[in-house]
């Protein structure tokens, strides 16, 4: 788990969120206008954190469909039924939330 999470940390997006944030803080606290300066603080502060999550979000998104894609696949190989598909499938776009099929 350390090696992900030192991944993570040295990544190009989260260095760059940690700059900016860092920049947003200063220009925050020092500087001549104080609602230029909070406005322009709290943008760079709020902005990259969000943009952040995002993708990293569509990062995850994208590594749940590749592994429900190989399993999908595997499930297939192995011969398992329709049902078992379309559930792994099911779970995959939930996001590995079970949701009951109501017709059954």
């Amino acid at each position: 788990m350390k090696p992900n999470i030192i991944k993570k940390i040295t990544s190009r997006k989260f260095i760059i969120a940690v700059i900016t944030s860092i920049v947003g803080v200063i220009t925050l606290f020092v500087g001549d206008n104080e609602v230029v300066n909070v406005i322009a603080g709290a943008a760079m502060t709020i902005i990259p954190t969000i943009v952040y999550c995002i993708v990293e979000g569509v990062i995850d998104a994208k590594s749940v469909e590749t592994i429900t894609d190989a399993t999908v696949d595997a499930a297939e190989k192995l011969g398992a039924d329709d049902s078992v598909v379309d559930l792994i499938e099911n779970m995959g776009a939930m996001g590995g939330i079970l949701v009951e099929d109501e017709t059954e």
